[in-house]
């Protein structure tokens, strides 16, 4: 063969940088792709002119063809000799996306980071998260000795769901099972520290209570430092911890850590990504995202730029969205069960494709018997989604999968949420204890829903049904507080929604399956209307939290050791905390990074943070237990809540029914302290001062009630109990219980032990401390129902601010003070 090389040189057309004129210029791109869609075109000439700024946010509706947008972003970057460029996604599945869309486009990519062609400048690589972010990545670690590898560009995809594949590689999980000689060691070197935080919970660990979390204090931590380096360097060639243990090895003396039933988990307040040094030095980094209204957690996660990242990329309009119904059927009417939901999606699942999102196996169970295919694991969903894609399959159940899968067109015209996602971690269920309702955690569980409902409409062509079950997500649709958090075009869609919902209201599940008929047949009226609702949406103004930037830089003086600069970063961020539960929180990390400049000091910080939040880490000293007494009647105390709690009738139906969902007795030990909250709140809404004394002091009962006339409820939360006995060490717990009652309160003040448990049936060997009063499934259903019918009564009248209707309501539901644990409870047996 003879090459003439007259052809190569000065006879070479330019390669085009401008992305724009780069997708023009792709030879081989598939059909569909024969035009960018405008909202892309927009980012990508915004993108280009601000191309040099080192940290930059794209924001593109979800389904908005963010994968393209990236991957021309990362050719541009090549072309201009910005490289080598690494494309990064969340997970495997999400890679594999990106590499079949890049291949449709014509574009070169390779999965292997060795590739010549990657590290040449001349292929884009594609990795999961998990390849590039890991304790032996072939890209290097800072300080490990190996060479790290340029990149030039990078570009991540669902930055929030990577956000939250980089906390799980940044965490060491020590397995109770597989690790235990380590796990025993640590726990035992900590046993009177946890004691002293709460000894019921330590009891829950060494009992195995899958409900028990229980944070290692920070001065604890620190003072055995050197054990606990020993401990995990021993088992630093782990199958499992080689992957974690570099990445953390070196901010071991700041990092959290949490005990649970089977784990502990030990993870820095925020990743060290600079461990990344290819992530720490490259030129150009670019956030593709749909949902994160507020940015802060990229500066604070990703160590971002808050200047650049203040000032996303976005299209002009947010509208660029398929048409959506998102309806909750038990909110249009309360007699829609949910077995009657299941069975409509199931007739409807003969005619198109449904997919339904659960959070566990256990809800997914309920579908059982109408799936087709119920997927979990990775591969299953992946195998799932495809067979979505090439035709009609029925009814889909996937378990706890959110976001990262694409049903465009037919491939999903319903889409069913049953129940929000679940936090399963130690880390994250700490968190959701100590944030509770926080604007933080809000904002973590709507952007999750939100990537949830977007799964069906992937462009403007498309169309979905969004059918929410469950009394929570009816909730955060329901409520003008957290309704407002969702972006602009699924909040306009929302909105819609519920003019349609309010037409409906009362109606049998009958008339709410005839509109949807109407929808999935493309009436032109709804079409219009649908369209019509999304023309003026644009995207918000981004935010970045005041406390962001100076949280992390002070994560980041303290991991080289700089604690006094640490301390003046980190109050920086208490100060700009608006929510008190945050504030509370940031002031026990204060407090943390003061243990090693000022011990006393850090104490005292931690005293003033309780203030702020109750349910944080108790000082050394512990916490005095405050007594309570009602301030008003009950009738006066119920109506100030009620008033102070809820703004309109529809959010107070929603919320009683999500409170009365949360006291159902469910053998799930991780969900008894969401049933305690709700216990403490349910008191409130009964006119009773409340408080949780074994969470804010470590110990006392779960609940306490005072409810008047110094009469008081010691309640003892059993809910997750599976039993058919009550054991010895409940009865035992409560004992302890009415003991520091007795050592609280002056012998004025009378209590009655109450245990909630779904049984009244002692163990042969429990004796139940005098007067004791059960409260089980059966007589706590019947105290719902009561709870139900006063306040559907009053918020039907519209005066649940009202003392006088209030207490008329309670009296004719018998929920005055007087005798309500009597009529609502019976006797051990």
């Amino acid at each position: 063969m003879v090459i003439d090389f007259s052809t190569f040189g000065s006879g070479t057309a330019p390669t085009p940088t401008d992305p724009r004129l780069l997708f023009d210029a792709l030879p081989e791109r598939a059909a569909q792709y024969e035009f960018l869609r405008d909202p892309q075109g927009q980012v990508l000439e915004k993108w280009y002119d601000r191309r040099s700024e080192k940290d930059l946010v794209v924001k593109l509706n979800t389904g908005g063809g963010k994968t393209v947008v990236g991957l021309l972003i990362c050719q541009s970057s090549l072309n201009e000799g910005e490289g080598p460029v690494l494309y990064l996604a969340a997970d495997p599945y999400l890679a594999s996306q990106a590499m079949g869309q890049a291949a449709e486009l014509g574009v070169e990519v390779t999965d292997d980071p060795r590739s010549a062609r990657f590290t040449s400048g001349e292929a884009i690589c594609v990795l999961s998260l998990h390849r590039f972010v890991n304790g032996k990545s072939v890209f290097g670690l800072q300080g490990d000795g190996r060479p790290v590898v340029d990149v030039g560009t990078i570009v991540i995809d669902d930055a929030h769901a990577a956000l939250a594949t980089v906390k799980e590689k940044f965490t060491l999980t020590l397995s109770r099972d597989r690790h235990k000689e380590a796990f025993d060691e640590l726990l035992d070197l900590f046993a009177d520290d946890l004691r002293q935080q709460s000894e019921i919970t330590y009891q829950g660990l060494t009992t195995e209570d899958s409900s028990a979390v229980a944070p290692i204090p920070f001065w604890a931590w620190t003072r055995h430092i050197a054990d606990i380096t020993a401990i995990l360097n021993k088992l630093r060639d782990d199958e499992e911890l080689q992957w974690s243990w570099p990445l953390i090895k070196d901010v071991l003396p700041i990092c959290r850590a949490v005990f649970t039933a089977d784990k502990l988990e030990v993870q820095p307040p925020y990743p060290p990504i600079n461990k990344i040094a290819s992530f720490a030095r490259a030129r150009r980094r670019v956030h593709l995202t749909a949902t994160l209204a507020d940015d802060s957690v990229l500066v604070t996660d990703f160590a971002a730029d808050p200047e650049t990242v203040g000032v996303p990329i976005t299209p002009t309009s947010a509208g660029y969205l398929g048409d959506r119904l998102i309806l909750a059927p038990q909110d249009i009417s309360a007699s829609i069960k949910e077995a009657a939901v299941r069975d409509m999606a199931a007739t409807l699942a003969e005619r198109v494709n449904v997919v339904v999102l659960v959070p566990s196996h256990h809800k997914a169970a309920a579908w059982a018997q109408h799936a087709q295919i119920t997927a979990s694991k990775p591969e299953q969903i992946g195998s799932a989604v495809d067979k979505l894609r090439k035709g009609h399959v029925g009814l889909v159940v996937l378990v706890n999968r959110y976001d990262g899968i694409d049903l465009p067109r037919k491939a999903c015209e319903v889409l069913v949420m049953d129940g929000l996602p679940q936090v399963y971690g130690g880390q994250t269920r700490r968190e959701a204890i100590v944030l509770g309702d926080s604007d933080e955690m809000v904002n973590r569980q709507l952007q999750r829903i939100e990537q949830g409902m977007g799964r069906g409409v992937r462009s403007a062509n498309d169309h979905c049904v969004v059918l929410l079950m469950g009394p929570h997500l009816s909730q955060l649709i329901a409520a003008p507080r957290y309704r407002s958090r969702f972006s602009p075009a699924t909040r306009a869609q929302i909105d819609f929604s519920r003019q349609v919902a309010a037409k409906l209201a009362g109606q049998p599940l009958e008339q709410i399956e005839g509109v949807i008929a109407q929808v999935l047949g493309r009436d032109p009226n709804w079409v219009a209307a649908a369209r019509k609702t999304l023309t003026q949406v644009t995207y918000p103004q981004s935010t970045v939290a005041a406390g962001a930037a100076p949280a992390r830089r002070a994560f980041d003086q303290a991991s080289l050791g700089q604690y006094a600069q640490a301390v003046t970063h980190m109050s920086e961020a208490v100060a700009a905390a608006t929510d008190e539960t945050e504030r509370g929180f940031l002031q026990e990390q204060l407090a943390s990074y003061q243990h090693f400049v000022d011990e006393p000091k850090a104490q005292q910080t931690l005293v003033k943070a309780l203030a702020y939040n109750p349910a944080i880490l108790r000082p050394i000293a512990g916490v005095k237990p405050t007594t309570i007494k009602p301030t008003d009647t009950q009738a006066v105390l119920a109506a100030g809540y009620l008033a102070s709690t809820y703004a309109d009738r529809n959010e107070f139906l929603v919320g009683i029914d999500v409170l009365l969902d949360e006291l159902i007795y469910r053998p799930i030990q991780k969900q008894v302290p969401v049933f305690e909250r709700a216990l403490e709140r349910l008191g409130f809404h009964l006119g009773f001062e409340a408080q949780r004394p074994e969470r804010t002091t470590g110990n006392g009962p779960d609940v306490l009630w005072a409810t008047g006339g110094l009469q008081y409820l010691v309640l003892e939360a059993k809910s997750g109990a599976s039993s058919d006995k009550i054991w010895r060490s409940d009865v035992a717990q409560l004992a302890h219980s009415m003991s520091w009652f007795t050592e609280t309160y002056d012998q004025t003040c009378r209590a009655t032990p109450v245990l909630l448990h779904r049984v009244n049936t002692l163990e042969h060997n429990a004796v139940a401390p005098p007067g004791t009063r059960i409260i089980t499934s059966g007589t706590m259903s019947q105290l719902g129902d009561a709870v139900r019918k006063a306040m559907v009564a009053l918020a039907d009248a519209g005066n649940w601010s009202n003392p006088e209707a209030v207490i008329t309501q309670l009296r004719a539901h018998r929920l005055l003070a007087e005798g309500i644990a009597q009529r609502f409870s019976v006797s051990p047996r």
